[in-house]
């Protein structure tokens, strides 16, 4: 509908042209006749060319500004039709994640709630008898707790039970933890206030606790630096560290760097390392925030 609306005007306008252009010929050979010659006055045709060559001059400009329009159509078509894929996409990234919550559930689940109540048969038939391997098994049954607990989580996509108080909390508990078991000195700044940081927290409480276990395993650092801020509708992550830097040139990516890209990426962000040998290792992660956020980082 919107072409034949375009085709109209445009083949009008051609046409004024074609007819503006005859009526000036005709209008040149009129001029061109002897004085006194019969036939159509000058002025008149003269005149009839300017009108066809104004309105065939309206008629193109309204061909060109309906092509105008039907482009901006088009474009928030094609904009609707993402929008409506892209909510396809996460429904099925849902449905498909329940399925596979439950099918945990009812395999893996069942056979570590057999393994505890096993457990707890045999440290209750081992208790007078063997005190030492008693221990062993409570040992044991706190690991298939925890693993439960982790399951527990997986299935039902919860957040870490750190960020209940907030993600600054959560990451100076990381931050301390590391330096008590590491040694390494940790720093921190945070420019972002409470609402930003809850829009990704389980996200960034993810990637520091992967970038604090590769630096523990790799980078021999002695000091560590964490900082996030909000700059406008961006939530900005920086984690530095002064070790050995990650070798090769682009620096080779394990799983965990590689499961950092794909979650900060599948969150509409993006992340940056930057490293060099014996210069340490810098982490930069930019997320886009809700547009509810305000402009102005609050100091938390």
């Amino acid at each position: 509908m919107m072409l034949r609306n375009i085709r109209l005007p445009l083949r009008l306008g051609i046409l004024g042209c074609l007819g503006a252009g005859a009526a000036l010929s005709l209008h040149a050979g009129h001029a061109a006749e002897p004085p006194g010659v019969s036939g159509t006055p000058c002025d008149l045709v003269a005149a009839c060319a300017v009108l066809l060559g104004a309105l065939a001059l309206l008629l193109l400009w309204r061909a060109h500004r309906l092509a105008l329009h039907q482009q901006a159509q088009e474009r928030l078509h094609a904009q609707a039709e993402c929008a409506r894929l892209d909510g396809a996409q996460q429904k099925a990234r849902a449905q498909e994640r329940l399925r596979i919550g439950r099918d945990i559930h009812d395999d893996l689940g069942q056979h570590l709630l057999t393994l505890k109540i096993d457990l707890s048969m045999l440290q209750t038939s081992t208790r007078d008898a063997a005190p030492l391997l008693t221990q062993k098994l409570a040992l044991i049954a706190h690991n298939v707790d925890l693993s439960i607990a982790a399951l527990r989580c997986v299935i039902h996509d919860l957040r870490p039970p750190a960020l209940d108080n907030g993600l600054q909390s959560a990451c100076d508990g990381l931050l301390a933890d590391f330096s008590r078991t590491t040694g390494t000195a940790c720093g921190c700044d945070y420019r972002l206030d409470a609402a930003a940081g809850g829009a990704h927290g389980p996200l960034l409480y993810h990637v520091l606790q992967e970038a604090l276990a590769n630096i523990a395993r790799h980078a021999h650092a002695t000091q560590v630096q964490l900082h996030l801020r909000q700059s406008g509708a961006t939530l900005e992550c920086r984690i530095s560290d002064d070790g050995i830097g990650l070798s090769g040139s682009p620096p080779r990516l394990g799983c965990g760097l590689s499961g950092m890209h794909e979650r900060v990426a599948a969150a509409g962000g993006s992340l940056h390392i930057d490293s060099r040998t014996g210069a340490g290792t810098t982490l930069r992660i930019c997320l886009p925030l809700p547009a509810s956020h305000g402009e102005t980082p609050a100091q938390s």
